[in-house]
């Protein structure tokens, strides 16, 4: 047998994952052999438990796995779906909320297009005598309610005073 030093060595190309399957024989060897050093002891156990020769799978295994494995696609085909729902959602409300503006902004363009042409037609004159006296009329009435509010105000000043 090798010498505790080798086996360390071994060992510790065994744990990092380099070791051949003729140094790892050589483990398997030493640690099923009776004369373990003392210090190797809990290693044997560690290295023994590792390379186990037997490993019980049951049965059912593959089934098991095969039914995991649809419930994980089933669910993920339904996630998946209700995301793209859900994103259509956000989109299609988007979309409809700038149509519903976009309408608003041209109706209230028509209609102000259509005030602006009809303030255009009433207003206009064609006899300047006309429009001089409809300018007239309504600067003697702005006069009058102007001359109103300003008797108004200095009987009040005058009623102070006294």
């Amino acid at each position: 047998m090798k010498d505790k030093a080798e086996i360390q060595k071994l060992l510790e190309k065994f744990y990092d994952g380099l070791t051949t399957e003729a140094e790892e024989a050589l483990l398997k060897d030493y640690f099923l052999s009776d004369n373990v050093a003392e210090t190797l002891s809990e290693e044997r156990v560690i290295f023994l438990a590792m390379c186990e020769s037997e490993v019980v799978v049951p049965a059912d295994l593959v089934s098991k796995l095969d039914r995991q494995i649809n419930q994980w696609n089933t669910i993920e085909r339904t996630t998946r779906k209700t995301i793209t729902r859900n994103g259509m959602r956000w989109i299609v409300g988007i979309a409809a909320s700038i149509l519903v503006l976009v309408a608003v902004g041209v109706f209230i363009d028509k209609h102000e297009q259509k005030q602006l042409s009809s303030t255009e037609e009433i207003d206009t004159y064609d006899n300047p005598e006309d429009a001089y006296a409809t300018t007239r009329k309504a600067l003697t009435k702005f006069s009058k309610s102007l001359n109103k509010g300003l008797q108004a105000v200095e009987n009040a000043t005058n009623k102070q005073v006294d």
